[in-house]
């Protein structure tokens, strides 16, 4: 058996089903987008098998679930045409250009706003808000006190209280942040056990703020205020929250699919140095999760997929030739999981894991 360019991970119950029925999308209920800004091209010729082909003719209703990046692509998916939304979204977050190597958090903010236009075009936000078959959730973070202001003296310093305390336990981030959770339909059908939450209806008024802010990086970003239909506040970027989220959501009965960039998951921003406390198998019961192999990243341009620090170490044209490099190198990546789906010999190709599996340290992954 040839190695695969993707690695395919899954909890005791969705591997059982999967060995049981083959692979196909009603086993699914729910879509899930992690935060990781440019890390997502790596994965958007997964997403355009997904969209084009996998979830082709959906009929049935599914949530989607997603921070920063994932909620641009979940986003997509709501849309009438979602790989032509796909693609200009590719097109514009690629292409993206400032006129220093420092811009300022209004010129990022201001990039940001003109892709989101430019991929909803003058309908899409309506068909989001109101897509009969993907219920979007879009997450968001309404900072608290000084994290609510846009002065660097007040933000930075309160960012870093937030991270100590974090440290310390995760249940702390509920005293700087409450997650704002922006729904299509009249009741969310992903529902957060934990942290304090709360919910907004979407609505084609708040598509773009909501999406916007789920991205809206502190210091980076200018935040987002006062959303149309949601509480008062300044909102920011999901990830903080949920970075690659713990998977201990409430989400209709079904299976989870995540396509993401990693092989394991970092639940908050903050913990992305806190390995200990990084997602462990059990949290993946009900989930299958598909990414590029590690033999594959190893050889991409750099050795490593796409990352923020690209903007600021190589100069426009070394960034544009290996981000493009990288979409057209992660087709093998999309190929290989179409080829496994269409000769149904998925189950040959999965990883079960275990409850008490660290996933970072399967040896099992790392040699996929």
């Amino acid at each position: 058996m040839k190695k695969s360019n993707c690695v395919l991970l899954a909890g005791a119950g969705a591997a059982k089903r999967i060995r049981e029925e083959g692979l196909h999308q009603r086993q699914f209920s729910t879509l899930v987008g992690a935060s990781g800004g440019p890390k997502w091209l790596v994965i958007s010729q997964l997403d355009r098998v997904l969209m084009g082909e996998f979830f082709r003719d959906r009929r049935e209703p599914i949530a989607s679930v997603g921070s920063s990046i994932g909620s641009f692509r979940n986003m997509c998916y709501a849309m009438d045409d979602p790989l032509a939304a796909l693609e200009r979204l590719e097109y514009g977050y690629i292409n993206q250009t400032y006129a220093s190597a420092r811009p300022t958090p209004a010129e990022i903010t201001g990039a940001a706003e003109r892709i989101l236009k430019d991929v909803l075009g003058d309908d899409g936000a309506r068909q989001v808000a109101e897509s009969p078959v993907w219920q979007s959730h879009f997450v968001t973070v309404r900072g608290r006190g000084p994290l609510a202001s846009e002065r660097r003296t007040l933000l930075a310093p309160a960012l870093l209280a937030s991270a100590l305390a974090n440290a310390l336990s995760r249940r702390s981030l509920r005293v700087f942040w409450d997650r704002v959770v922006f729904h299509a339909g009249e009741r969310p059908s992903v529902n957060f056990r934990n942290l304090s939450t709360v919910n907004t209806r979407l609505s084609p008024e708040n598509v773009r703020a909501s999406v916007l802010a789920s991205g809206s990086i502190p210091l980076v970003m200018a935040g987002i205020r006062d959303p149309r239909g949601a509480p008062a506040g300044n909102y920011r970027d999901g990830g903080i929250t949920d970075y690659h989220f713990d998977l201990l959501f409430e989400h209709p009965r079904g299976l989870a699919l995540y396509p993401h960039f990693f092989p394991y998951m970092v639940p908050g921003w903050f913990d992305k140095s806190l390995s200990w406390r990084w997602v462990r198998g059990g949290a993946l019961q009900n989930t299958l999760l598909l990414a590029p192999s590690p033999g594959f990243v190893a050889s991409l341009p750099y050795g490593k997929i796409p990352d923020r620090n690209d903007f600021y170490k190589l100069d426009n044209n070394e960034r544009l030739k290996y981000w493009n490099t990288v979409v057209d190198m992660s087709r093998r990546v999309a190929e290989d999981f179409h080829e496994m789906w269409q000769a149904g010999s998925i189950a040959d190709h999965l990883i079960e894991v275990a409850a008490d599996d660290v996933l970072h340290k399967l040896p099992r992954v790392a040699a996929a």
